[in-house]
């Protein structure tokens, strides 16, 4: 049984909390400081940003952490070893890598292997076409990491079926069409597209985008297996208010169950 899998079962009767910052921002030392703040404080589960040059699907919030990360010159192998060094003191908390295929292929045939060491359990990659899925699929099964996808408010029904057959861990909801940290207004909506992607798979489902708060995320909690929150913790890193990280966090997980 993966970590991922053991969260979700062990924590059956309570909704689970994810947590996104991007590696290296604001700078590595304080990236690891807020890793471990966050494991701390609550967070089920790590999602952690590659830095790309060009984020599409990233609200500038979140555009900036990308930016800031870059500057500091964070590479891949910078973010293994944040990876790594969390693992070795802790060894149950799941460690996702959230970015762009272009980070991912850079890893080559070698990219299971390197997750796997570094302690990584599951990737998602923003902008995998499903047609190209293949690889990464087979590749990361050989080491038991999880391809965890991402379903839009637009995702086609068939497609999504397509999807469901090559992804494991999780699922990630989009609750909102547009970039992350852009405002949440229509629940019911999201409500029913969680509830008819359940009746399709056993795979847990997570809501993420627009989920700023306490208030949002219970929500959210309500009808989801997990919220994921991101631009609000990167906006406490923007306004170097690092020290609200941790309280947020508890607030949160207060909050969904």
């Amino acid at each position: 049984m993966t970590r991922l899998e053991k969260t979700f079962k062990q924590n059956k009767k309570n909704k689970i909390l994810v947590t996104y910052t991007v590696a290296g921002d604001p700078s590595l030392s304080t990236s690891k400081k807020i890793l471990n703040d966050l494991i701390s404080s609550g967070a089920d589960i790590l999602e952690i940003g590659v830095p790309f040059s060009d984020p599409m699907s990233e609200g500038p919030v979140i555009q900036k952490a990308h930016e800031r990360a870059l500057k500091k010159n964070i590479e891949f192998q910078n973010i293994l070893e944040i990876c790594n060094e969390i693992r070795s003191k802790n060894n149950n908390v799941p460690i996702v890598l959230m970015g762009y295929m272009n980070s991912f292929l850079s890893l080559g045939k070698s990219l299971s292997n390197k997750l796997f060491k570094a302690g990584v359990d599951g990737i998602i990659v923003v902008d995998l076409p499903y047609d190209e899925s293949k690889f990464f699929f087979q590749n990361l099964r050989k080491k038991n990491i999880d391809l965890i996808r991402l379903i839009s408010p637009t995702t086609d029904p068939k497609r999504l079926k397509q999807m469901l057959a090559s992804s494991s861990g999780y699922l990630y909801y989009v609750s909102l069409k547009g970039i992350t940290g852009a405002k949440l207004k229509n629940f019911a909506e999201v409500k029913n597209k969680v509830k008819s992607i359940k009746k399709l798979t056993n795979l847990p489902v997570v809501v993420g985008f627009g989920i700023k708060d306490a208030k949002t995320a219970k929500k959210m909690a309500a009808f989801s297996d997990g919220v994921v929150v991101g631009t609000k913790i990167i906006d406490f890193i923007e306004k170097k208010s690092i020290k609200k990280i941790s309280n947020f966090t508890k607030l949160l997980k207060k909050a969904i169950n």
